[in-house]
Order: structure tokens, then sequence, then C-alpha cells
């Protein structure tokens, strides 16, 4: 094999480097991730079982808990579940760096290019935030880049079986996260861009449907027999976002400036400029446009959502880096000088590795700005089940899936207002309640049954023991 060949090693173990060095704390746990931790318990005790406190969720895409339960037959203590969680994670963010190297060395034919377009990608703040996040965004933006990749190489090197993986990748990426599906209008706009109708007539792409049905297939099954139906776990999740807060498209985009910053996607317009009417610039086109429209689309937007558009920005920027270097090229022929060869590779290097510094420093700022997120929730969580046990809590909803990675196996009940839960507070049937403020009016010191073992953060959080406990 040749040395060359194996430059995509580079991307992939800085990726690991970066990640090992920059590792949330162990005492932050987003209330999504414990919930996908709870699940992936339940898997690895039956593989039908995707459920919490006994309730399908169904509506939550299946690929990451079912990722998380191999590990988890041989692995119970949750720190260390946690640490698998974020290692799949980062171990998906290093995957996806390699595969943006041969992606962009594929499409220009330059290594320096794919280095660049790597180190862009690694370091966009939504990427390197979520690359350690015991969340599904890394293995979700892996599949949806391999999708697009084999897609790419299949149809320019004219090998069917790549355009038939690619539609098992494109399922692995529905998976993982529902809003994936977009990825089948990316591949129907780039085929109507490149060929027009005449894809229709080849019969690897039918094939790909068909396997991309098959993928899917299993988990519509399940559907079928625990949700109500093979469609209802994405109908469901579309009504749950749409429940949601609603975030209009220009506070969305105010929220990316933020947390993005303005340089990357400086850059990446930048380099539409450079795009042609060919195959690179039509599947680059397809990518960003189609992904970023499936999710400006829905009702409730979060900036964490267009991660696995980091690939695509990435290669968009490097060709916005390259616009620069054509300036200075420019600059230096006016003073009778030229740059040629490794001149002009050095100078190309040089601008991109002086552009990334301000957009690393934005990604070890969100980075840290993560770190904080649900911290208050689990340094209570993490006190309590430290010195209390319990069978039954009644916890304040915020901390409703946190309470369930904390105690495994436990019931977990939510503070509700209504006649069970003032009849279960009377009986002493919760050994641990444990509420945020503000919380509905309940009767636990009136029933005699329990006392206010600990408040926190100046009462915004109160821990009640039953008395016998």
């Amino acid at each position: 094999m040749e040395k060359k060949s194996l430059i995509f090693l580079v991307p992939f173990l800085l990726t690991l480097c970066v990640s090992l060095l920059t590792m949330p704390p162990s005492n932050t746990v987003t209330y999504d991730g414990a919930l996908y931790i709870d699940i992936a318990r339940n898997l690895a005790e039956d593989i039908t079982d995707f459920t919490y406190q006994g309730i399908y969720m169904m509506y939550r895409p299946p690929l990451y808990p079912y990722t998380l339960s191999i590990p988890y037959h041989s692995i119970h203590e949750p720190y260390a579940q946690l640490t698998v969680a974020r290692t799949v994670s980062m171990l998906f963010f290093a995957l996806t760096a390699a595969l943006t190297y041969l992606l962009t060395v594929e499409m220009f034919g330059d290594p320096f290019k794919g280095i660049a377009a790597s180190l862009f990608y690694i370091f966009n703040p939504l990427a390197f935030t979520m690359a350690t996040r015991e969340l599904v965004h890394s293995e979700f933006t892996f599949f949806y880049t391999l999708a697009v990749y084999l897609f790419y190489t299949g149809r320019k090197r004219g090998v069917p079986y790549r355009i038939y993986i690619s539609f098992i990748s494109a399922g692995l990426a529905i998976l993982t996260r529902y809003t994936g599906l977009s990825i089948l209008g990316v591949f129907i706009a780039y085929l109507w861009l490149t060929d027009h109708w005449e894809w229709v007539k080849k019969r690897e792409y039918w094939v790909g449907f068909i396997l991309l049905g098959l993928t899917l297939a299993p988990w519509l099954y399940m559907g079928h027999l625990h949700y109500g139906g093979p469609f209802r776990p994405f109908s469901v999740a579309s009504r749950v976002v749409t429940l949601d807060r609603p975030v209009s498209v220009s506070d969305y985009l105010h929220l990316l400036r933020e947390d993005v910053g303005l340089l990357l996607p400086a850059l990446a317009a930048l380099g539409f400029i450079r795009l042609k009417k060919n195959d690179e610039g039509w599947l680059l086109i397809s990518w960003l446009f189609v992904g970023l429209m499936g999710i400006l689309t829905v009702t409730h937007k979060e900036t964490r959502f267009i991660t696995f558009l980091s690939p695509a920005i990435a290669i968009m920027a490097v060709e916005g880096a390259e616009i620069i270097v054509e300036a200075i090229e420019t600059v230096v022929k006016w003073t009778g000088s030229t740059l040629v060869g490794t001149r002009r590779v050095a100078v190309g290097l040089a601008v991109s590795l002086l552009l990334l510094v301000p957009i690393g420093m934005r990604a070890h700022e969100l980075h840290d700005e993560w770190n904080t997120m649900g911290l208050q929730e689990t340094t209570v969580l993490d006190y309590v089940s430290d010195r209390y046990r319990a069978e039954h809590l009644l916890v304040s909803p915020r901390l409703y899936t946190m309470a369930g990675y904390y105690y495994p196996g436990a019931s977990v009940e939510m503070v509700l207002e209504g006649a069970s839960v003032h009849e279960k507070i009377e009986n002493g049937y919760y050994d641990l309640i444990v509420l945020r403020e503000p919380a509905p009016a309940l009767n636990i010191t009136e029933s005699g049954n329990y006392a206010l073992a600990k408040e926190f953060y100046d009462g915004k959080f109160k821990i009640y023991l039953r008395k016998e406990n």
C-alpha cells in the first residue's frame, strides 16, 4: 500500500487526540443523553425493549441506543456507561473527519485540501461540541456523510455496489435521526441536476431504494408491533417536535451565528463562488440546500440539528480559503514574483491554519458552554445517588431521564398535579422526592411521611426523604 493512501489516518488520529483532551466532565449529563443511556440499558436485556419506565420511546431514533446496548451487556456502572456513550460519539467523529478528507480528495484530487477540509470539520464549533456528547449527532453525521461519499464515488467510478451500500448507509442515517430522511431529497436533487430524468432508467438506483426499505424494515415492524403502526414512530416524532418551543427562521439563523460565529459560514459562502456546474458542485449544493431546508421547515429548531452539514460546510470553506490564496497569488504577481509548487501549498496551509484559529477558539467556547448544560440537575442527583438508595422516586420533569440514569432499575415518576401522586405521597410510596422550583403544590410535608433532607442552589432544588429512611 502506498504511503499516500494512509494520509486519511492523520485527521482520524488527530481527532481522537483532540477529543480525548476535551472530554466533558463526568458530572454533566444532558436530558436526551440520559434517555438514550436509559433505553440502551433495557435493550441490553431485551433487544425489543425500546422503553424507559415501561413506556415505548420509539419516537426517538433507534440506532444510537442499539449501538450503546452492545457494550452495555458487560458494562453496568452509570459513569462507565456514560464514558462508553461519549467514546462511541468520539469514534464516529474521528471516522467522519477521515471521511471528509477522502471525499475532498475524491472531489478535487488534492490531499492538502483534504487535510484542510478535515480540520475545518474538526473545529466546526457544532461538530466539535457534539463530538464527545452522549448524543446521536456524531453517529448521524458519519452515516449521512458515508451515504453521500459512496453515492458520489459509485456514480463517478461506475461501481454499482457503492451505490447499493450508500442506500444502506442512508437507511442507517435515518435510523439515527429521523431528519436523515432529507438524504433522499439530496440523492434525488443531485441525480436530477446531473442526469435530469435519465437516472430513473438505471437499475442500480431502484435496487438501492429496495435496500433502503429493507434497512428500515425491522424498525417499521417494531413500530407495527409496539407503537400502533409501522410509520407511527416518525409521525409521533414529528408531533413532539411540533409541540416543542417554536423557533422562527430568523431567530434560528441568529442562534447559528452566535454558536458557529461568522467566519466559517462566510468562508463557506465564499466557496460557493468557486462551485462549477459539474458533479462536485451539484453534490455540494444538493447536500447543503436540501439538508438545510429539512431543518428550517421544522417548527422547533436547535443549532445542533445541522451538525450533519459540517463536512459539506468544511469542503466549501476550503474552497473559500482557496479564493483568498488566489488573491494573495495575484498580489505576489504584481511584485514580479510567483507562487508555485511547494510555496503555493505552504501559503494555502498557512491561510487555512490562520483562519482556523478564531474558528477553533469559538469551538472551545461553545464546548465549555455545553459543559454547563444540566450541571445543576446532575450535581443534585449525583449527591443524592451517592447517599440514598431508592426504588421509587418522584422528580420534577427536567430530572426525569437523569434520575433514571443515576438510579438504574428504579421506578421514576414525574411530578404532576393528580390524585394518584397525592395518594402515593400520602401512603409513603416514594423513597425519595427531588423537586426543582417552581413545583406544583404537593402534600409532601403535610403527609407526615417525608422530611426535607437538603436544599441546593438557594432552595431551587429540594430533597425529601421518607422518614423511615
